[in-house]
């Protein structure tokens, strides 16, 4: 079974939401910046890897050299450290961005198509919602209506390829106008 995009997306913004109380540690220059930046490196490492997403190995090797980060100057190692870990959030940061946008751009691609399909669905005017009718039932119906029509077959494959069943569902329970039915 394919991941689920939308729970990739938002455990990345979870991870990315968290940076900012890093680099405010850094900022401030408190003792608990190193610890709390190699905790957020296995916390996204850990992450990507029940997501079984490869990428998690760059936080490992970030996280590696973190802990083996060894100052040149013993005068200055406090500011070294600092330096070094702002530099190591930064690349972080950018390899998740990048990660992020990825999977974002997929959701979105989808979620477009699934905003024509829903417009195409409207025009039809073949479903009534009852509020007495179990809802995720109603999703289904809907969802089943469009994979078995001849002509949004092609808009539903276009979907699946971008997202799994679950994220369509969801993504079409979110999105779905009930007064345009």
């Amino acid at each position: 079974m394919r991941k689920s995009t939308t729970k990739i997306v938002n455990s990345l913004e979870l991870q990315l939401g968290k940076i900012s109380n890093i680099v405010n540690l850094l900022e401030k220059k408190s003792s608990t910046s190193t610890s709390t930046l190699k905790n957020w490196l296995t916390e996204t490492e850990e992450m990507l890897q029940q997501l079984s997403i490869p990428e998690s190995s760059q936080f490992a090797v970030k996280r590696g050299e973190l802990t083996t980060f060894l100052p040149e100057d013993a005068r200055n190692k406090r500011k070294e450290l600092y330096r070094f870990s702002a530099s190591l959030l930064t690349g972080a940061q950018e390899n998740l961005w990048s990660l992020y946008q990825q999977h974002k751009e997929k959701l979105d691609n989808a979620s477009q198509l699934i905003h024509q399909l829903l417009h195409i669905i409207y025009q039809t005017k073949q479903f009534k919602y009852d509020p007495k009718e179990d809802f995720t039932q109603f999703i289904h119906q809907i969802w089943g209506f469009c994979t078995s029509h001849e002509q949004l077959k092609a808009l539903t494959v276009q979907i699946l390829s971008l997202i799994n069943k679950t994220d369509v569902l969801l993504v079409l329970a979110k999105e779905i106008e009930i007064e345009n039915l």
